[in-house]
């Protein structure tokens, strides 16, 4: 598949001003997006990823490199040739009451990307109703103002603004970084819906790596105007390569207040480990392997998007007898893979030791107890309420996979949990 918009080692050079230094914000950067699909642009302020979106919309000139559009070099594209790619090319930015113009009705703003093309004003406006209908709002907004709508409101009235000439590319930049959570995801998915209705292709530019996630085909990786790593999404955001990377994949969970909760238990565990006897030893490694289990099941639920990936590939790769020990612990160490905070490679050797030590005894009392199959059966459930994102399930199940299997069902009120479902 030819690229849509190739971008090939592309440098920002901002002279500085009296006794601020000059800084490089894009250090020849490439990158290219396909037609329908998404590219995530990651990094922390400062990384260079708005610089890049900029540039890509003529609002700021490269030092060097090119950026071509469908095969044509845009780069010092003229503001005539600029205007006619206007209809080709639209961003949506992250404060959309500051890109509208306070004083002109939502007909007015929305319909002024129609401009280009000279439709008659009947047209015009059943156009800008249609679009406007379809991010949820109705023909009464034509005659009001934007202090007159939500936040959540005037981005969807951003949205039905740039897709509504039909751009082949939309630069969507921290589109979705001041809204709520709630209303976040309302637009995320919309975004989403009317990509695979239209086709559009968007370059969607954050500092969150689990949002971009649940947008992107590929993302790549800004670190102080340098590309430090690019993929498809599911390989950057589940087994980054790249220190930086896994840096952002821990800030953007920072927030969660279950996750401060369960890191402060993994926390407090591994503290122990300085105190503990060697009586104690052993106790201290079952505690800290349970903590982890539990941090890393609410990480991966934590994202937009969960995907019990890692339990999927162990159950695919694990010998058929299920009473086989070496298979149990395969499968149990599956779990702290679901989040690289808690992975094996993220893991002080210490630490990974007495896990490992904790996780082979533990298995070994499963097997000798028989308990093989129900264990089995509980981790199917596990994979389950991790893909549908029920935390409070996906919790109780993998804090109980010592235990008897109906308990994990009536500690959380739910018989159905104890189903089966296949992975």
């Amino acid at each position: 598949m030819s690229a849509l918009l190739e971008v090939r080692d592309l440098s920002v050079l901002y002279r500085g001003r009296g006794r601020r230094k000059d800084k490089l914000a894009l250090d020849d950067v490439s990158v290219s997006l396909s037609a329908g699909q998404t590219l995530g642009l990651v990094g922390e302020s400062g990384s260079g990823k708005s610089t890049l979106g900029n540039c890509v919309l003529g609002l700021v000139q490269p030092a060097k490199g090119t950026i071509a559009f469908h095969g044509r070099d845009i780069t010092g594209a003229s503001g005539r040739e600029r205007l006619a790619l206007s209809t080709q090319i639209q961003a949506v930015f992250q404060d959309p009451y500051s890109s509208f113009n306070p004083h002109r009705t939502i007909e007015q703003t929305v319909g002024e990307t129609l401009a280009t093309l000279s439709l008659p004003p009947s047209e015009q406006r059943a156009r800008v109703v249609a679009m406007l209908e379809r991010v949820g709002l109705d023909r009464s907004a034509l005659a009001k103002f934007p202090a007159q709508f939500s936040g959540g409101q005037r981005q969807r009235i951003s949205i039905a603004r740039a897709l509504l000439p039909e751009p082949r590319l939309v630069v969507c930049d921290e589109s979705v970084s001041a809204l709520d959570l709630s209303v976040q995801a309302q637009v995320l998915n919309l975004l989403l819906e009317l990509q695979r209705e239209r086709g559009v292709a968007y370059l969607f530019i954050t500092h969150d790596l689990a949002v971009v996630r649940h947008m992107s085909t590929r993302i790549a990786v800004l670190e102080h105007g340098h590309l430090v790593e690019e993929g498809e999404a599911s390989a950057v955001t589940e087994q980054p390569t790249q220190p930086y990377t896994r840096k952002l994949i821990t800030a953007s969970l920072s927030s969660d207040a279950d996750l401060q909760q369960v890191r402060r238990a993994t926390r407090k565990a591994m503290a122990r480990l300085s105190t503990d006897t060697a009586s104690r030893h052993a106790s201290v490694g079952d505690e800290l392997l349970l903590a982890l289990e539990q941090q890393a099941v609410t990480e991966v639920v934590a994202q937009p998007t969960p995907r019990a990936t890692a339990l999927a590939h162990a159950l695919l790769n694990a010998p058929e007898n299920t009473a086989d020990l070496d298979r149990l612990i395969e499968l149990r160490a599956a779990i702290l893979e679901l989040a690289p905070r808690t992975s094996a490679d993220t893991t002080p050797t210490a630490v990974l030791t007495l896990v490992e030590e904790a996780r082979a005894k533990l298995c070994r009392a499963l097997s000798a107890d028989g308990q093989a199959e129900e264990f089995l059966g509980r981790y199917r459930d596990l994979a389950t309420a991790i893909e549908a994102g029920n935390r409070e399930r996906a919790r109780t199940l993998v804090g109980s996979l010592d235990g008897p299997r109906d308990s994990a069902a009536e500690q959380n009120g739910d018989h159905a949990a104890v189903q089966r479902s296949q992975v």
